[in-house]
């Protein structure tokens, strides 16, 4: 399956891309929040999924803004499509309250990362690259799949829908940045 969303950017070589800490999939579903009423609450995985996709993004940010109604329809196309996969915000957000903020009004359904053990999780800020928005893809044993960013170079969040897409294998039929549909195009 090829996915059209933007075609300028070129993947990074898999040795630009950052290196995962050991045990970050384990520290990540120990810190998982869902937003519940005007507060965050505790939440498990019923099982953990194949492939995680970290979502850096913030509520002050434009482009991140933008980005979550295109990585909304990938996911739910993936999830709809029997995919292992789940989507982890990680909050760039100043407050534990404009994270909740933030995440209501993009009506996020995936859980976030804790906003209070963002900061005590180094390995894990570090996978977000020198700027929001950000997209990373983590397999069962942690290792970095794909990155909007290697090193200083933004590669951008295409290369990272398209590596997700065609990793997990689902029919996942996204609007491009010109607000047309891709084609939904088999392997």
């Amino acid at each position: 399956m090829v996915l059209a969303w933007a075609a300028a950017a070129a993947p990074a070589r898999a040795d630009a891309l950052p290196q995962a800490p050991p045990g970050l999939r384990e520290d990540i579903a120990d810190a998982l929040v869902r937003p519940q009423g005007p507060r965050f609450a505790a939440y498990r995985w019923p099982r953990e999924p194949e492939i995680v996709a970290l979502y850096y993004g913030a509520g002050w940010c434009a482009p991140c803004h933008a980005f979550v109604p295109e990585l909304r329809a990938v996911y739910d196309a993936l999830r709809a499509a029997g995919a292992d996969t789940e989507v982890v915000y990680v909050g760039l957000d100043a407050s534990e309250r404009e994270m909740h903020r933030y995440m209501t009004r993009q009506a996020m359904p995936w859980p976030a990362i804790d906003h209070r053990r963002v900061e005590r999780m180094p390995g894990l800020r570090a996978l977000g690259g020198m700027a929001p928005p950000n997209l990373v893809l983590l397999d069962r044993e942690g290792r970095v799949l794909a990155s909007g960013w290697a090193g200083r170079r933004y590669a951008g969040l295409a290369p990272v829908l398209r590596a997700w897409v065609e990793r997990v294998g689902g029919n996942a039929p996204v609007a491009d940045r010109r607000g047309g549909t891709a084609p939904d195009v088999q392997r």
